[in-house]
């Protein structure tokens, strides 16, 4: 039988944490804006995945000034391989609001931290317990993961009730103790110990206290929710050649990447005869299009974007035709030397790489 959880298991964490902890670069001397801009980043992405692209977007935007200052089209653009582009958006709101609130500085409560454009319960919780050891249980997919085993809670991880459950039982026991450090432990815990597949739990400091451990039923817990079932998406991508330069699209309110700077495309979606487009010519049907723009195939490329399993498919044209059908509004004739400069994205990316390399372009960018 295991013991219950109390304070001397968080105790058993946190010596255990102190022996193992990295410091990572955004959590050096409790910078309040880097802690902020990590947080809300690696709620989504893995932390090994995002310390290049963090590192080159603290070196563009060491502040909350110059973040601020920044044009959103700049933060989106060196927030490029962290995906979910809308937080880099919201960041920026977030520094506006700062700047013109805070004086450029983050406030040191929990509740006005709140008020931030871009700043969640988590990311707040985040902040106020590592910058200002307020005693503000953060609960992320890892410290969920390591209380529902734990206490072998038979609860799904995207549930609020999961989530106020979890940060009740840790406020009761966080007095006294170092609210950053031990948000942190349980955090490395899960990322490291009490991982979603192959749980290590022979290494695991505290699985004395571990009723999924005990029981030997680990691997049952957390509880699975029922996953929506995944949308196909066959994504069209034309790029039109005028002489030197390459046709890009400001995407206003496009299906994937909204706001954004992108190829000119239509996406079908097989499984309810769909189709959307991202200029105005959306009356033909794909093979129409093909036909009409003489388009030549480059290699289909596959993806995925949340829910979506997608089969991107490029297609290069000439532009003698295709400006009769196109809002100019939205046009941007770019030169090919530049053009990687707009892509965010690693499919567009890869796709104009495929592109360059057809057209056997040797310039650094692609």
């Amino acid at each position: 039988m295991s013991k219950r959880i109390s304070k001397q298991t968080l105790k058993k964490l946190l010596a255990w944490f102190w022996e193992v902890r990295e410091e990572y670069f955004f959590r050096e001397e409790r910078n309040p804006y880097r802690v902020w801009v990590s947080e809300v980043v690696l709620q989504q992405t893995r932390i090994q995945a995002a310390l290049k692209p963090l590192q080159r977007f603290f070196h563009h935007f060491p502040d909350v000034a110059s973040l601020a200052n920044a044009s959103e089209e700049k933060v989106v653009y060196e927030f490029r391989g962290l995906g979910y582009y809308s937080r880099a958006r919201n960041l920026r709101k977030g520094a506006l609001y700062l700047t013109e609130n805070f004086s450029g500085k983050l406030p040191k409560t929990y509740d006005e931290l709140l008020q931030v454009p871009s700043i969640g319960p988590y990311t707040a919780a985040a902040i106020a317990s590592i910058c200002f050891d307020l005693p503000h249980p953060v609960c992320d997919g890892n410290v969920k993961r390591v209380l529902l085993r734990v206490n072998k809670w038979p609860l799904v991880p995207r549930d609020p009730q999961t989530d106020k459950k979890c940060i009740q039982q840790l406020q009761k026991l966080y007095k006294g103790l170092p609210a950053g450090d031990t948000n942190e432990a349980i955090m490395e815990l899960g990322q490291k110990i009490c991982t979603r597949s192959k749980p290590k739990c022979g290494d695991c400091p505290i699985s004395e206290y571990c009723k999924a451990y005990a029981e030997d039923v680990v691997n049952d817990y957390p509880m699975k929710a029922q996953k929506p079932p995944k949308v196909d998406v066959n994504w069209h991508i034309f790029i039109v050649k005028r002489g030197e330069d390459i046709l890009l699209q400001r995407w206003n309110d496009f299906y994937f990447l909204k706001k954004q700077v992108a190829f000119p495309s239509l996406l079908e979606f097989p499984q309810d005869g769909m189709q959307k487009c991202s200029w105005s010519d959306s009356k033909h049907s794909v093979s129409q299009l093909i036909k009409k723009y003489e388009a030549q195939p480059l290699k289909t490329l596959k993806h995925g974007i949340t829910k979506h399993r997608i089969s991107i498919f490029p297609h290069v044209i000439s532009s003698k035709t295709w400006e009769k059908n196109t809002n100019k509004n939205t046009l941007l004739w770019t030169p090919q030397q530049q053009v990687p400069e707009y892509l965010v994205s690693s499919a567009l990316n890869k796709i104009w790489k495929s592109f360059a390399n057809s057209e056997n372009l040797h310039d650094e960018n692609t």
